[in-house]
């Protein structure tokens, strides 16, 4: 199906207008370093409207890319809508190279694709994050562009979101190893934690 620019505009305003009245006061962080070209925007998650939020700060030009659980696309409606803004369906706890091969895609026609690499809401303790997202840059060529968004989001409290650094993956010239990307995505999960004052 193809994208629909306006149908994915409209729902960035019409959700903005509608998350107003809960959270009115918006924060960003450090948009000065949103990289121009490809990137893979890795970020924590917490809540559902957590790519909303994102996308706010980030600005809804150009149309991003979020990698998101293949369930969502399974109801009719939804599937629809969210394939007309471009969502990608991955199926969660296996090797999903469809999903893979698309969000490679994106990024070698120059897009940016939204990756959450906890992979599930995290609200208390954190997870070990997957590798998927830093593989997908690896793999890409492009960089990682780190962003943490309130994990805590109460009525009426304000909502930050901090945007942190570009950074490419270490690899020398040849593909991550699966050690080196398990020690770059935790460190890259510290990074995104501590930008929010939440190391823990």
């Amino acid at each position: 199906m193809k994208l629909s620019r306006f149908t994915y505009t409209l729902l960035v305003l019409l959700t903005r207008i509608a998350l107003f009245f809960w959270h009115p006061v918006f924060c960003v962080r450090g948009r000065e370093n949103i990289p121009e070209g490809p990137c893979v925007i890795a970020g924590n998650h917490s809540g559902n409207a957590d790519p909303l939020w994102d996308i706010y700060a980030l600005r809804p030009m150009p149309l991003y890319r979020i990698l998101a659980k293949e369930s969502l696309l399974r109801v009719p409606v939804l599937r629809i809508l969210f394939e007309r803004i471009g969502m990608i369906g991955v199926r969660r706890g296996e090797q999903d190279v469809n999903a893979l091969k698309t969000c490679l895609q994106a990024l070698k026609s120059g897009e940016k694709v939204f990756v959450y690499p906890e992979g599930t809401r995290v609200k208390k303790e954190r997870i070990e994050a997957k590798t998927g997202a830093l593989m997908l840059a690896d793999r890409a060529g492009v960089p990682v562009l780190p962003i943490y968004t309130s994990r805590r989001r109460f009525p009426f409290q304000p909502v930050l979101v901090a945007i942190g650094e570009p950074f490419r993956v270490r690899s020398e010239g040849r593909r991550a190893t699966a050690a080196e990307l398990r020690a770059q995505t935790d460190a890259m999960m510290d990074i995104i934690y501590a930008m929010g004052g939440d190391g823990k």
